[in-house]
């Protein structure tokens, strides 16, 4: 293509798309994004709702923008369960288990408002593939209701962080965690129907950073369903696995977690077989934590076939965050020679290890079956050595060389949930 034919057409996509950006930072006002001091700015519009898609879409004509075009907006922070059926009249709609609600959930807040809606963006290029990146308030008794702040309060939605919009995430994370210990909405596991297994004790945790590059180690990524019914195995197929995200694997119609054992869904490719299952996926599906002002974080969910969220785990924990197992655990590191690190039990409760992680950054190790610490007795994990010989006390880590500094480090016991049991420091670290 000719140079000048190049910047003329690259000059007219420009104003074209300045033509029909329907929220230019310039046409809008700012204000802090949350009432309280420490909250970044945002951009703000108003406008009116002429269509309601589903529980966390709708169309918008933007006040100001100088046209009547409705925009598309995906509302920011939230994911709602699918509708496939859109329409006005509510009959007429169709969708997965809890969508519907949703959306009428949705609908109801925009009517008590006639419509009308103030939006709010961090970056007013903020987009979801062609959806406006949202946040959406409603007037109501002479105030601004954040109509996601509702929707997962109660239950009707899943919590979407996201790096850009992220003024919402902590405050989102930690009314997602509410409605889940209160079983509202999504969170109440027999709503959509009586399913296989029903009341059957399963628990999941996901490893959301693989140790070095996640990018390059898809599989370092996984998630694990244990079964907690020490006699009776249950069947999964069928069953699918989501993030935030919507990221979906469905496991297949064989598919069984064993009697007071679990199995593991890797990210990425491999061969499946009885007790791991992979995604997949090129790259990884769970977002990395940030403990900053951006409060990222995901979420790992399973679903049964009626619709059902039977086990899921939210991480970070940012509320209430403690476990019993806190103070039960002395580490103790040695750096030097054949590095290892020990646990002690120095509780007087037996101390099942299954669930939990020891990590010295960047390296992590997980525990599975077979990894009780009785009162008084130590483990030990060495750095080096093949897992394949370990016993209930004597675990290997299964690098290849030193993970530990001489200078200083340190090593924490956590839940994947990012809940800390035990740390130690030596050198000129500190915990």
């Amino acid at each position: 293509m000719p140079r000048l034919t190049a910047v003329l057409l690259t000059s007219l996509i420009a104003f074209a798309a300045a033509a029909l950006a329907p929220a230019a930072a310039s046409a809008a006002k700012t204000r802090k994004c949350l009432p309280r001091a420490s909250s970044p700015q945002c951009y703000v519009w108003t406008g009116k709702v002429t269509f309601i898609a589903d529980g966390d879409t709708l169309y918008v004509d933007i006040d100001g923008d100088g046209t009547r075009a409705r925009r598309h907006v995906r509302i920011t922070g939230i994911n709602a369960m699918e509708q496939t059926v859109y329409a006005s009249r509510a009959a007429a709609r169709q969708g997965d288990c809890h969508a519907l609600e949703a959306t009428a959930r949705l609908e109801q807040l925009l009517r008590r408002g006639r419509m009308k809606v103030r939006l709010m963006a961090q970056d007013p290029a903020s987009r979801s593939g062609r959806r406006l990146r949202r946040s959406i308030s409603v007037r109501n008794d002479g105030r601004w209701v954040d109509v996601a702040r509702t929707l997962i309060s109660e239950g009707h939605a899943l919590w979407l962080p996201n790096h850009r919009e992220h003024a919402w995430n902590r405050e989102y994370s930690i009314l997602a965690g509410r409605a889940a210990q209160a079983r509202t909405g999504l969170w109440d596991d027999d709503y959509c129907g009586f399913g296989p297994g029903q009341g059957h004790p399963l628990q999941m945790w996901v490893n959301w950073d693989a140790d070095g590059n996640d990018n390059l180690d898809p599989n370092g990524e996984w998630v694990r369903i244990k079964n907690h019914d020490p006699v009776n195995p249950m069947p999964i197929g069928g069953w699918w696995v989501r993030d935030s995200a919507l990221r979906k694997y469905t496991f297949p119609e064989w598919a069984t977690v064993p009697p007071g054992g679990h199995i593991t869904l890797y990210d990425g490719v491999g061969d499946t077989n009885e007790s791991e299952f992979y995604w997949g996926l090129k790259f990884p599906a769970f977002e990395n934590v940030t403990n900053d002002a951006r409060a990222m974080g995901d979420g790992a969910y399973l679903f049964d076939p009626e619709g059902d969220l039977r086990a899921s785990m939210v991480y970070p924990c940012r509320e209430g965050c403690t476990h019993p197992y806190q103070g039960t655990i002395a580490l103790e590191a040695k750096a030097t020679g054949r590095e290892h690190v020990a646990l002690r039990n120095v509780s007087g409760i037996p101390v099942d290890l299954d669930g939990l992680r020891l990590h010295s950054r960047p390296y992590s190790y997980g525990f599975g079956r077979d990894s009780v610490i009785q009162p008084g007795e130590e483990m030990r994990l060495t750095v080096r050595g093949d897992p394949a010989n370990d016993t209930r006390l004597d675990k290997h880590w299964g690098e290849t060389g030193s993970i530990l500094s001489n200078g200083g480090d340190v090593v924490r016991l956590t839940t994947y949930h990012g809940v800390e049991i035990a740390c130690m420091a030596y050198g000129s670290k500190g915990c």
